[in-house]
């Protein structure tokens, strides 16, 4: 299953706060990456923050992972995470039965 994850720094959060946590939140990521759970990443344009599409078994699993990023266990950082499935409806154009 494929989820979106959303990052957001917590209010009153500075560069500085980050600085403690930077090497181990990339050790973190890029080893959820190499496993596979990670299958892309962004910066935000918008906003600071990153955002994911996971690769994990459940929305359990992905909360899992993102709650061990150190960042979210500094209580730091959110994430958000949203499940994604195929476009459903687009199942009426090659004669597929439509279903939520």
């Amino acid at each position: 299953m494929q989820i979106l994850a959303i990052s957001k720094l917590k209010e009153g959060v500075t560069p500085d706060h980050i600085g403690q946590h930077g090497a181990d939140e990339v050790k973190h990521t890029v080893e959820a990456y190499l496993d596979g759970k990670i299958r892309n990443f962004w910066f935000q344009v918008n906003r600071p923050g990153v955002v994911f599409i996971l690769e994990c078994a459940d929305e359990d699993e992905a909360r899992h992972l993102m709650d061990e990023l150190p960042l979210v266990v500094a209580g730091l950082m959110d994430v958000d995470l949203i499940p994604l499935q195929p476009l459903r409806p687009l199942s009426m154009l090659v004669d597929r039965k439509f279903s939520l």
